[in-house]
C-alpha cells in the first residue's frame, strides 16, 4: 500500500484532501532540505506555496479555518526541533518527536472528514507511518 493509498483510506477517498496532503509533504521536505542546501528555485516554491499556492487548495479554502493553525503547529514544532537538535541526549529525543509534526496534520485531516470515532480508528495507524526512527535520528544529527 502506498502512501497515497493511506491518505485516502485514512481522508476517505477525499481527493482534495489527499492532493493537500501529499503537496503538504512536499513542501515541508523542501522546506527542511533548505535548511541546510536548498537551491533558489525550492526556496521560491517552497515559499510561493506557503504564502499563496495553499490558498487556491481547494481543500484548504474550504477548511482553512482549521487547517491555518494545524500547519502553524507543524512548523513550530520543526523550528523547536531545529533548536533542539543541538541539546543534550534528551533535547536530541523531543526533536525526534517534534519532527513528527506532519502526521498530526493528517491526524486533524482524518477528523475533520471522518469525525472522533474515525479520528481515534486511524490514529495510530496515521502515527506508525513514521518512517524515522530515534536511533536513525540520532545518527543523522551525531554525523551532522
Amino acid at each position: 500500500m502506498t502512501f497515497e493509498d493511506r491518505l485516502s483510506h485514512w481522508f476517505r477517498g477525499h481527493a482534495d484532501a489527499v492532493h493537500f496532503a501529499m503537496t503538504v509533504w512536499e513542501v515541508a521536505q523542501s522546506w527542511d532540505d533548505l535548511k541546510d542546501t536548498g537551491s533558489s528555485d525550492q526556496i521560491e516554491n517552497a515559499l510561493s506555496w506557503l504564502a499563496f499556492g495553499k490558498e487556491y487548495n481547494p481543500f484548504f479554502a474550504q477548511n482553512a479555518g482549521i487547517l491555518r493553525p494545524a500547519l502553524l503547529q507543524m512548523y513550530l514544532q520543526w523550528q523547536a526541533a531545529n533548536s533542539l537538535e543541538r541539546g543534550s541526549d534528551a533535547d536530541v529525543e523531543k526533536a525526534w518527536m517534534l519532527r513528527a509534526g506532519y502526521y498530526g496534520v493528517l491526524h486533524t485531516i482524518a477528523w475533520m472528514i471522518g469525525g472522533d470515532g474515525w479520528a481515534r480508528r486511524v490514529g495510530p495507524d496515521i502515527y506508525r507511518t513514521y518512517g524515522e526512527t530515534l536511533a536513525d535520528f540520532k545518527k543523522e544529527m551525531a554525523d551532522a
